[in-house]
């Protein structure tokens, strides 16, 4: 079988590289800057961004990879 040359979606790419670093400065800086730790239960602050932007990237890279047939069920 041939292989087509993968298409990859750059604004994907560039989501996912900005929420890692996001990530990682909320890791390292959180405890020392309080506006960007988690928030207790009554807020909402920069680190609680992270997770939300990790389910979204997998799910459209999910339905890309439907659409491409690379997922067969």
């Amino acid at each position: 079988p041939t292989r087509r040359k993968s298409e990859r979606l750059m604004s994907l790419d560039v989501l996912r590289g900005i929420t890692i670093a996001l990530m990682i400065f909320v890791d390292f800086c959180g405890e020392s800057t309080p506006s960007i730790d988690h928030a207790p239960w009554d807020g909402v602050k920069l680190a609680d961004f992270v997770m939300p932007s990790f389910d979204f990237i997998v799910g459209i890279s999910l339905v890309k990879s439907m659409q491409s047939g690379r997922l067969q069920s």
